[in-house]
């Protein structure tokens, strides 16, 4: 009787474990999902940002509404803008965007393009 009952407790301790590894793995992998969601919407919005700042340069501040979060756009200075990605889960990331002019040749005319470049990620 007592070998029986070392024998069930080890085997409780074992699924109990094993069922703990899997809640983690679990939480691992939906944390991962959202990052990579906030991920994409913030690059979608600063593609958005990007077209809207060649129509309006005076383009201060904006909302890009996706269906499972929303980003919010915040120009702190000329060509700086703060870009805040929010899932409906309340995961969040922060991205800085610089938007600068560099000098590109192009084979009909020489025109310099604008491109925005992303150098800081909170």
């Amino acid at each position: 009787m007592p070998s029986v009952l070392v024998f069930v407790l080890l085997l409780l301790m074992m699924l109990l474990g094993t069922n703990r590894i899997f809640e983690n793995q679990m939480h691992q992998l939906r944390m991962t999902k959202h990052y990579y969601e906030v991920e994409s919407m913030l690059i979608l919005s600063e593609m958005e940002l990007k077209d809207h700042y060649e129509l309006n340069k005076e383009f201060k501040n904006g909302r890009v509404v996706f269906s499972d979060g929303t980003v919010a756009i915040h120009k702190k200075d000329e060509r700086l803008f703060s870009l805040n990605g929010t899932l409906k889960t309340i995961f969040s990331k922060q991205l800085e965007v610089q938007l600068k002019q560099q000098s590109i040749e192009n084979s009909k005319n020489q025109e310099p393009v604008e491109e925005i470049t992303t150098f800081k990620a909170k």
